[in-house]
């Protein structure tokens, strides 16, 4: 009976709620980075590739190699405990951002921020998965993905006012407490189930190893594809999302306070919707056929192409706006499938892990290499708009030195407005390349996808392990 208390509606109500509210935390911590990166670059004199490394690699390298002992570490103890703690763990150091005078001490402050974060969604997946079934995991986890635009919102737009009305350090320090707080939510509300219960087969095995877990999950071509398309597709998503907000700053002149504003009202709608609707919708259609969940996110990635596009040439700032706000629906309708076939693929006992060793790759290629290769990309661009001269030594900040000509400081802008531009257009081809390997993932995902025990009994076949 106890177990059966899980499975109720009013605990799995509460349950999705309390993990909506620390996705939103979760996202909210990442996304005031983006918000603050302009008055952070012109106050400690940071190149375009600092903030890729900043809002990229810094924050993804130990966030995704952690992520793997934190997966292992979530199949053998308390799901609920190892995210309270690594709650814990990235609110203290986001504030501790608050802090940093240089570089070297914001980027030691955004890996600290990763390594707490870097236990978040390994443990939510698994626990998902063994509160709902396979069908219905798609629009769950598209629920919670929510905190996604819900944090970028609370980011951007409460980052944006508090750093437009003291500065950009008391931001990071406003974040950090009511994370805190949500870590007590876990600890003291939720409950630990027994792996499987979902299922209706609860696993008595011993977890696996994690070199047993990924011998398993890399044997299978859809697992193989899919997770190519996921990372190739990470590196156009996560650079566009975190120099987005640089690009309006910059190419429209808008008030810090108003940009975060105006742009979390517009990633807060547009990715609300598309992730309810690429979770549900794609959930709904993989009922009549289970390719369904992949061929709707490349779909998605042919759409979002031009839609994003005229987004960065676009003249006036509210036509671009709209552009990206279409462009954000269409995106955002790929994440919930993805994460949900991950999990559709393995047993209880892997799945944590299965969660965790995604997240190593799209960490360090996404999350690390799009925004840090876009970096680089803008500042290659922007050298080139500059005209040949060395732009770095000329625009420390993106703008002339204090004292330097009023025509230096405008060619800087321009340059730096330019070369930006060119960056986010020229990585939308990762976007095409993520398709082919969604479409070759959807080959042969009936084949492979896993069947509890119970029903390999009735239907006479062989058994998946874990």
């Amino acid at each position: 009976m106890a177990n059966q208390s899980l499975l109720s509606r009013q605990y799995k109500v509460w349950l999705v709620f309390v993990l909506f509210l620390v996705s939103v935390f979760n996202y909210a911590d990442r996304a005031i980075l983006s918000v603050l990166a302009q008055p952070i670059k012109e106050d400690l004199q940071l190149t375009d590739t600092d903030l890729g490394m900043l809002q990229g690699l810094a924050f993804a390298i130990l966030y995704s190699v952690l992520g793997v002992p934190l997966g292992w570490l979530a199949e053998r103890v308390s799901r609920k405990g190892v995210i309270a703690a690594c709650i814990a763990v990235w609110s203290f150091m986001t504030a501790a951002c608050g802090l940093a005078g240089n570089f070297i001490t914001l980027l030691l402050g955004r890996i600290g921020v990763g390594i707490g974060e870097a236990g978040f969604q390994p443990p939510v997946s698994s626990l998902i998965s063994d509160h709902f079934k396979a069908d219905r995991r798609g629009s769950i986890l598209a629920i919670i993905a929510l905190g996604s635009p819900f944090g970028f919102l609370v980011g951007q737009s409460v980052g944006g006012w508090i750093a437009a009305e003291w500065n950009w350090r008391a931001a990071f320090f406003a974040l950090g407490v009511p994370g805190l707080l949500t870590a007590v939510l876990v600890w003291f509300t939720l409950r630990e189930p027994p792996r499987g219960l979902a299922d209706g087969y609860v696993s008595k095995a011993e977890a696996p190893s994690l070199r047993a877990v990924l011998k398993h999950v890399w044997a299978m071509r859809t697992f193989r594809h899919l997770l190519a398309a996921w990372c190739i597709t990470g590196v156009a998503f996560n650079g566009v999302a975190q120099f987005v907000l640089p690009f309006y700053l910059r190419s429209f002149d808008l008030p810090l306070a108003v940009a975060g504003a105006a742009f979390g009202l517009v990633a807060f709608t547009s990715n609300s919707i598309g992730m309810l609707l690429g979770g549900f919708g794609f959930d709904r259609l993989s009922r009549r056929d289970a390719r369904w969940i992949l061929w709707g996110p490349a779909v998605a990635l042919l759409l979002a192409i031009p839609l994003y596009f005229g987004a960065f040439v676009a003249a006036h700032v509210w036509i671009s706006m709209g552009f990206v706000w279409v462009g954000n629906l269409v995106l955002a309708s790929h994440f919930a499938p993805t994460q949900a076939t991950f999990q559709n693929l393995v047993g209880p006992r892997m799945r944590a892990s299965t969660a965790a060793l995604v997240a190593v790759a799209i960490g360090l290629v996404g999350a690390g290499g799009g925004p840090t290769l876009l970096g680089v990309a803008s500042d290659f661009f922007a050298g080139r708009a500059f005209g040949g001269v060395e732009f770095i030594a000329s625009c420390p900040g993106g703008r002339a030195a204090a004292g330097a000509a009023e025509a230096l400081d405008q060619a800087c802008r321009a340059a730096s407005t330019a070369g930006l531009r060119h960056a986010l257009i020229a990585v939308l081809v990762f976007f095409i390349w993520g398709t082919v390997h969604y479409l070759l993932a959807a080959r042969t995902l009936r084949q492979e996808l896993y069947r509890p025990p119970t029903e390999i009994r009735s239907a006479g076949a062989g058994s998946s392990p874990a």
